[in-house]
């Protein structure tokens, strides 16, 4: 009656951890992912290779039409075995508690007693998951960063050391473009080899279509989906469980394409999929210094300045350079947010072994969506608020303060950016305002389950991973207990 017990959309951190603990578990298990599957001999550090084989092409938010906003967003993503966590800069925060009750006021998020979720009832997942993933605080600072952290020092501020997943062996370069040593410990090496290796299928290169839905007396129940392989061909597996975690961007596509709205009759939660789009937009400082850094041979984000994240709405890392002069040239700006072009670019670019930065992530609004168009595009709206752009000016001159006083000759802005989408198909007790439930299982359809960062209600101050991963962690725990128990 079934193919798998399990098939799982997407590869990265929700679905390369729910992969390993139903297969370790013993079930078997099927991962459809849109990207190919590439292992650390192919990852080379060559910048054009890497863009073409491991991230998604370059896609902007568009905001005219719903919002009457012209701000745009570039959304960088992982397209591969292991999605954004093979491209990532591997840093591994555990959600603020400050997060975690807006939570529960924007979507009444419960622990299994049904009390609001809480960081103390997370803790025992991130401390498995940082076993795992073999976290640990990342000391080896370069001459850039200890140049920027004595800039902080400055003025008054003290630079911390960021918990990263990077093993020792880690020679300090490529996090972008793929860690051809295995230092980092993303989904592919922790969870996804693992795997597969407990008999898992993996079936790179695919696009999946739509989960199907059947009409039974218990109601909506997801029954398996259907997909092109990597030759093009039509399959359809049926499995007990249904994870999508495709990502904030690709999840709700999914579930729009599968027409949950009309088969659960415009429920309130049906009406969510989509929406409550968050960026936690992000914008880099760049500065030219006097001396040769050679800042692209570091870890790119190895110390963080995180005082400002609950007062003021911004965290400052860094020290950021792109890694490569071809991803820098693309979004650099000058301080008035003018493309860099001609002769000055070229001068930037010859000075590019002199260049650091500093990355900046607000905590913008849940007000954007996804949607699909009258062909089935997909089309992401994001408004930039002038809540936004008064955060995103503070978090500027605070990074050009600390890059003058730590020597930077000039400075540099970057468009904005965004690494951490999340949102779109929220986790809660509430119908009204989220998609999934608080073990992120579908309000609507029994036996489907959203476990990655469309599921977090309201945008988180720091990197998202490790939440993705414990979220992931809950819904696995849960699928076992229940929808998988024999």
């Amino acid at each position: 009656m079934y193919d798998y017990h399990a098939i799982i959309v997407g590869s990265g951190a929700a679905g390369g951890l729910v992969a390993y603990r139903l297969s370790m578990a013993g079930k078997k298990v099927a991962i459809i992912e849109r990207g190919g599957y590439y292992g650390t001999n192919d990852f080379t550090r060559f910048e054009l290779d890497a863009y073409r084989k491991l991230w998604w092409e370059p896609r902007w938010t568009s905001n005219s039409e719903l919002f009457g906003d012209m701000d745009e967003i570039s959304l960088g993503m992982g397209r591969c075995v292991g999605g954004s966590t093979t491209i990532f800069t591997a840093v591994a925060h555990r959600a603020p508690a400050w997060n975690l009750k807006e939570w529960y006021r924007e979507t009444k998020v419960t622990n299994e007693r049904g009390e609001p979720l809480t960081l103390e009832d997370l803790e025992p997942r991130y401390e498995r998951i940082e076993r795992e993933t073999r976290v640990r605080r990342y000391t080896e600072w370069d001459a850039g960063t200890r140049l920027i952290a004595k800039g902080f020092e400055k003025m008054g501020l003290k630079a911390e050391a960021v918990n990263a997943y990077v093993d020792v062996n880690c020679d300090q370069s490529g996090c972008l473009f793929g860690c051809p040593t295995e230092a980092k410990r993303g989904s592919l090496v922790s969870y996804i080899v693992p795997s597969l290796y407990a008999g898992a299928d993996l079936f790179p290169n695919s696009t999946v279509r739509e989960v199907l839905v059947e009409r039974t007396q218990e109601g909506l129940v997801a029954k398996g989906i259907k997909f092109l392989d990597s030759e093009g061909r039509a399959v359809e597996l049926k499995s007990k469980v249904v994870v999508v975690a495709a990502g904030a961007l690709e999840t709700p596509q999914i579930l729009l394409r599968s027409k949950l709205r009309e088969l659960s009759e415009y429920s309130d939660s049906s009406l969510q999929i989509g929406k409550n789009l968050a960026a936690n937009t992000g914008t880099i400082v760049f500065g030219r210094f006097r001396d040769t850094l050679r800042n692209w041979l570091i870890h790119p984000i190895s110390a963080e300045v995180p005082d400002f994240a609950e007062r003021e709405g911004f965290l400052l890392q860094f020290s950021e350079s792109m890694e490569g002069p071809l991803g820098f040239a693309e979004v650099v700006t000058d301080p008035e947010g003018r493309p860099l072009v001609g002769g000055k670019l070229k001068s930037l670019l010859m000075n590019y072994g002199k260049v650091a930065g500093i990355f900046v992530t607000i905590h913008d609004s849940n007000n954007g969506e996804v949607r699909l168009d009258s062909n089935g595009n997909p089309v992401f709206y994001k408004p930039v608020t002038r809540g936004d752009r008064r955060i995103i000016r503070r978090a500027r001159e605070v990074a050009e303060e600390a890059l003058r006083l730590a020597g930077a000759e000039e400075v540099f802005h970057s468009i904005l950016l965004s690494h951490h989408v999340q949102g779109t198909c929220r986790m809660g007790e509430d119908t009204s305002k989220s998609v999934v439930n608080s073990h992120l299982e579908s309000h609507d359809v029994k036996n489907l389950f959203v476990p990655d960062g469309s599921a977090i209600p309201s945008v988180l101050d720091v990197n998202p991973s490790l939440t993705i991963y414990a979220l992931a962690d809950i819904a696995a725990e849960y699928m076992l207990r229940n929808n998988l128990k024999e």
